[in-house]
């Protein structure tokens, strides 16, 4: 108890670095444009480096909230054949994973900004709220409209918690020490990845509507990690009252985003697949997306006191090719984890839990390469050859995928996947850090979320595009088999029903019909591993880890640390004596 008194009253105290950071750039290639703040408005610095025994439980708090996060995101995706099934959505049900990826997006550059002004801790317990309420009422739902809904809604709570959880990474843990630590907390990340569909396969097996069981698990996961947040993250409170936190809220910017964000997702999603491209609904859309993506440029650039997105941030080349890689990093994983898993379903027959059993090569391989990851950096301070490494055999694993066909064999498909882990290891992580370390501390949060921001909008839009390839592909191959009508619809509506409905030789030419559309989705990973690969050998060098003032801040926070607990035990000796000794 004591200790944890300790713990409670250091979050008073004060420990403030200059938010004009100076940084040395002995032995790196290139040293890092200097950035001027452009921000009107006052915040409160966070950064409070802890020592290492607050730490540790500090990480583990936030791997339980990511996991948490995580696992909400990865169970759904073997599930979703079986809910098209129960709810009968048909190749509609592609919309419940682009619900949550949609508000999970839109909502995301928001959190960083959010988190400054009202601090890190209550802004993810409110996050882990939404999350409970909204799987709370997706374990209830009895249509598709209902989903949904409640999808949508769980993307706004569960698309901030990895996101916060980074940033109070970055405001406890020094430039350089970051990358070994962040490489542990990713590989809880991985960890989710490659367990989520497992546990979802499991869960969503029992029964017809056993996918409910996905929701409901999340509920005392949510609450256990609300508990580890709020006792275990000695963290520091933001000062102000709740009519001067809202009036620092960029509420015009953040109103221009949702609405360019959903908008844009909406008609990329709808193109090809619920409307033809030429259709008002999908141009009214991609118009209306685009415009208020300029809108918000300019707003950000001219308008707002407290930018979400301060533009002067990509006048660095590190965070322009941190950004457009993170987006396609995004675009690929995402797509990776729904997809192989429903590839596997209908091309191979795997149960729900052996396919999502089959992530499992990439991301044990992933958890390892990037704690290694993120030691080397700590070791070294060098991320660039780490993330040019990781593209270049990510890319490699990747064109070997495009080669599986039905009678590929079960060590091809676990090799390769494990030569594709070994790629995403090397790539996330570091790239976090070398962003983090081309901007000054006080945009820290910011960057920290935009980067999630653009992952979840290349993951969103490569949900889009890998759904419609295969739904495109897939429709006109089994018209050309000249099926009956209930039987063609009944495949439309859930590909694997195809196993018990047709004889074998129709069953061979459905199945290559939907390798055939996958197989152009894996295509398409490969062109957009290798354009990433480009990006970072031309925009990623390696800027120095070192900040003038962390050694300051460490001892700063060592003494104080030390006086305050003098001081409690003087005032406890005190009462002590005051109650005779007892």
């Amino acid at each position: 108890m004591s200790r944890n008194r300790d713990i409670a009253e250091s979050e008073s105290l004060e420990i403030v670095g200059d938010t004009k950071q100076k940084t040395s750039n002995k032995d790196v290639e290139q040293k890092g444009a200097k950035q001027e703040p452009e921000c009107k408005t006052d915040l409160a610095d966070q950064t409070y480096y802890l020592p290492r025994r607050y730490i540790i439980q500090v990480f583990l708090a936030c791997a339980s909230v990511g996991m948490t996060g995580l696992l909400d995101e990865t169970m759904i995706a073997v599930a979703l054949p079986l809910i098209a099934s129960d709810l009968n959505t048909g190749s509609q049900i592609s919309a419940v994973a682009t619900a949550y990826f949609i508000t999970s997006t839109a909502c995301q550059m928001l959190y960083g900004r959010i988190s400054d002004i009202w601090s890190r801790k209550s802004v993810l317990l409110s996050l882990l709220f939404i999350l409970f309420i909204g799987n709370l009422a997706s374990s209830l739902a009895q249509t598709f409209t209902q989903i949904l809904v409640f999808r949508a809604i769980v993307g706004i709570g569960g698309g901030g918690i990895g996101t916060v959880g980074q940033i109070i990474v970055s405001d406890v843990v020094s430039l350089r020490q970051r990358g070994k630590y962040q490489g542990i907390l990713g590989s809880s990340v991985a960890l989710a990845n490659g367990v989520g569909p497992i546990i979802g396969g499991a869960l969503a097996g029992t029964s017809s509507d056993g996918w409910r069981w996905i929701f409901r698990l999340e509920l005392p996961l949510a609450v256990l990690s609300a508990a580890a947040v709020i006792f275990f993250m000695p963290l520091k409170p933001v000062e102000g009252s709740i009519l001067n936190k809202l009036a620092k809220v960029d509420w015009i910017g953040a109103a221009l985003a949702l609405l360019g964000t959903t908008t844009l997702v909406l008609g990329i999603t709808w193109g090809g697949s619920e409307y033809p491209w030429s259709s008002g609904h999908v141009i009214g859309t991609l118009v209306a997306g685009g415009v208020s993506s300029i809108l918000f440029i300019l707003w950000e650039w001219k308008g707002a006191a407290l930018p979400l997105m301060p533009l002067h941030i990509y006048k660095n080349r590190v965070v322009i090719g941190g950004i457009a890689t993170h987006t396609l990093n995004g675009f690929l994983t995402v797509v990776q984890v729904f997809y192989l898993p429903t590839f596997y379903q209908t091309v191979y027959g795997y149960s729900a839990v052996k396919s999502g059993a089959m992530i499992l090569p990439i991301v044990l391989v992933q958890t390892a390469i990037s704690t290694l990851s993120g030691i080397i950096i700590t070791l070294t301070g060098r991320y660039r050859e780490l993330i040019l490494s990781g593209w270049a055999i990510w890319t490699i694993g990747l064109g070997l995928i495009t080669t599986f066909n039905a009678n590929t064999s079960l060590a091809k498909q676990i090799g390769y996947s494990l030569i594709v882990g070994l790629g995403v290891g090397q790539t996330f992580q570091p790239s976090l850090v070398a962003i983090q370390g081309a901007v000054e501390r006080r945009e820290m949060a910011v960057i920290t979320s935009v980067r999630m921001f653009v992952r979840n909008l290349g993951g969103t839009i490569g949900l889009a595009i890998a759904g419609t390839v295969v739904n495109v592909m897939f429709r006109s191959h089994l018209k050309s088999l000249n099926l009956p009508a209930d039987v063609y619809e009944a495949i439309i509506d859930n590909p694997v029903v195809a196993r018990e409905s047709v004889d074998a030789a129709t069953l061979g030419q459905i199945i290559e019909g939907y390798r055939r559309g996958f197989r152009v989705v894996f295509i398409i990973w490969v062109a957009v591993s290798g354009l990433a690969l480009i990006l970072a050998a031309l925009l990623m060098v390696n800027y120095s880890l070192h900040r003038d003032d962390d050694a300051e801040l460490k001892e700063k926070a060592k003494k104080l640390l030390e006086e305050k607990k003098a001081k409690k035990k003087g005032h406890d000796d005190e009462q002590k004596g005051a109650n005779g000794g007892l």
